[in-house]
């Protein structure tokens, strides 16, 4: 999982990463962050806000607003792959399954025509998962 919203308005650029959230120069492992939830801001502002909490303070984050409906399908898909890892590390004893490149393209494909990612953030995904 990647997926990149770059700064506008003096606004840091988001990266959540398979295993952190990235907020301009700072990183934040999903493990530590106890919530996250995007926020509405003032009435026809140009910009959100994403609230993250670790060690029990709110870390609010503001993101331009047209990135609004992306970051909230990021968050969902983020809570699914949390439990789900969750899950595996119950069941299993650290064992680790090879994924398959194609598949994993196939799925950056999807989030390219959802519009969750960009063309040249597809394009650099791929070449590294294809070793191109």
């Amino acid at each position: 999982m990647y997926y990149e919203f770059e700064s506008r308005y003096n606004m840091k650029t988001l990266i959540f990463d398979d295993d952190k959230l990235i907020i301009g120069e700072e990183s934040y492992p999903y493990s530590r962050i106890e919530k996250m939830e995007v926020t509405s801001a003032q009435l026809f502002a140009s910009y959100g806000i994403l609230t993250i909490v670790i060690d029990g303070k709110e870390h609010p984050i503001p993101f331009p607003r047209t990135y609004a409906s992306k970051i909230k399908r990021v968050l969902r898909e983020v809570e699914k792959e949390k439990e789900k890892g969750l899950a595996e590390r119950r069941t299993s004893n650290s064992r680790t399954i090879p994924s398959d490149p194609y598949e994993e393209v196939k799925k950056l494909k999807e989030l390219l025509d959802l519009e969750i990612i960009t063309k040249e953030e597809f394009d650099r995904k791929k070449r590294e998962l294809l070793n191109l």
